[in-house]
Parts: structure tokens; sequence; C-alpha cells
């Protein structure tokens, strides 16, 4: 099982120091002044890029969500889209580097599809219907609480408790 605490604590210690040495080793190239604008223009054409591909990820959820698709694959998008934009407004070369690889549609959905793959990515999803009942979807197997699933056939009545006219 793979344990985030350690990979995170690592990343937290290794990351400020990958920075500090890259911002001494640039600068000591080409100038203070030129690192700094670097980094602010990167920071700034992150945001204008991510803010595009953040539309693009919408437009694929709500068309997921019209189809009656399970928008699985544009909302892990979506959480790795929003890593590119935290990577990218991080002042940095390397963060800037995997904030703009994330930013990258095939990157992201490569990674998107290894994460599917791997198991590690379940998705349910809920909906209330008039009477105020939650309605299941996507999933696989019991819900942890909710006992076994239990197939049937829905009736469809009207309040009256009448069967409902065929709608076409």
């Amino acid at each position: 099982m793979f344990r985030v605490f350690p990979f995170l604590a690592a990343a937290f210690l290794a990351i400020p120091l990958v920075e500090i040495a890259l911002f001494i080793i640039v600068g000591g190239r080409i100038g203070a002044l030129a690192t700094i604008l670097i980094v602010i223009a990167t920071g700034i054409t992150g945001a204008t890029v991510v803010s595009y591909q953040g539309l693009a990820v919408v437009q694929t959820l709500q068309k997921d969500l019209a189809e009656g698709r399970l928008p699985v694959m544009a909302v892990v998008e979506g959480f790795l889209l929003l890593a590119a934009a935290l990577l990218l407004i991080t002042p940095g070369f390397a963060t800037d580097a995997i904030g703009f690889s994330l930013a990258l549609p095939p990157v992201r959905r490569w990674i998107a599809a290894q994460l599917r793959g791997s198991g590690r990515i379940r998705a349910v999803f809920t909906s209330e219907a008039a009477e105020g009942r939650a309605h299941w979807h996507g999933g696989t197997g019991a819900r942890d609480g909710y006992g076994p699933i239990i197939e049937g056939e829905i009736l469809d009545t009207d309040r009256t408790g009448r069967d409902a006219p065929d709608r076409k």
C-alpha cells in the first residue's frame, strides 16, 4: 500500500532545496533581475494556460454529464489541472516545469489513465429524487455501510398510487 505521508514529507523537504539551488545557478548565469522576471513571466503564462485548460475540462465534464456518463476522467484531469495551477503559482523553475507538464492535456490524460488503471480511483455519484431519496450511480460492489445491492424492477406511479401513463 502506498503511504502518502512519507512521500509528502520528502517532497516538502526536497522541493525548496532544489528550487534554491536552481535560483542560485540561474541567477549566477543570467543575473538576479532576469531570474526574477522569468519566474514572474512563467507564473503569468502558467495561470493563463491553466485557465484555458480548465475551461476545456469543465466542458468535457458537462458533456459527459449531459450524455449520462460518469465524468471520472474529467474530474481526475481537473484535480491534476489544479495541481498544475498550484505548482505554476509557486515560484521556482522545477515546480514550473512540473506544472507546465501537468498543464499539457496528453500528460494529464496519461496520468489519469494510469491512476484509473491502478484501481486507486473509485467513483460514486449521487443525485436527489423528487421525494428526497438518494440515487446511487457508479462505483462497483456494495457501498460501505449500505449493505448488498438488490436488483429489482421499478414501477413508475403518479402521486395517487396509480400506474403512470407511458411517457414517450
